[in-house]
């Protein structure tokens, strides 16, 4: 990984990979107004975070926007992964980063982020914030995962 070669092995031992489920996908907590790729979502049952290919995660960009909370939880060290392996010139980075980053003044974001991030154990917190460092290295991502190292 791009300057933290056992950012992979916390991933894998703070998020451990179980197998999302249906129920996890079609959670009545996702706000799925807006995204057009719904139909395509039964691509993640079965599969734990990782074992989603790039291909999948750079499609599914916007995916954290939308998702209930468990599926949050249970993709997005797939998404840490991949943007702490590379530097990415697409919009995926952007939209993850700007899931990770709570905004302190506006209440509703703040809910959103505590329902999300608040069940994560410590263990992850920490893990996020590393991966967080990793992608700020990143010229095009520096301020903005800068600014979402506070958040956690």
């Amino acid at each position: 990984m791009n300057g933290d070669p056992g950012l992979r092995a916390a991933l894998l031992a703070a998020f451990l990979p179980t197998p999302i489920s249906h129920e996890t996908v079609h959670a009545a907590d996702a706000r799925w107004a807006g995204y057009d790729e719904r139909d395509q979502l039964s691509l993640l049952e079965g599969k734990s975070w990782n074992e989603l290919t790039p291909d999948v995660l750079e499609r599914h960009a916007g995916l954290l926007v939308h998702t209930g909370n468990a599926l949050y939880r249970a993709i997005l060290p797939a998404y840490l992964q991949l943007l702490a392996e590379g530097d990415y010139a697409t919009i995926l980075p952007f939209h993850v980063v700007s899931q990770l980053t709570c905004n302190p003044e506006s209440k509703l974001d703040r809910e959103i982020f505590e329902e999300r991030a608040g069940p994560m154990s410590a263990e992850q917190r920490a893990v996020v914030r590393r991966a967080l460092t990793v992608i700020a290295k990143q010229t095009l991502l520096h301020d903005v995962a800068s600014t979402a190292i506070r958040s956690w």
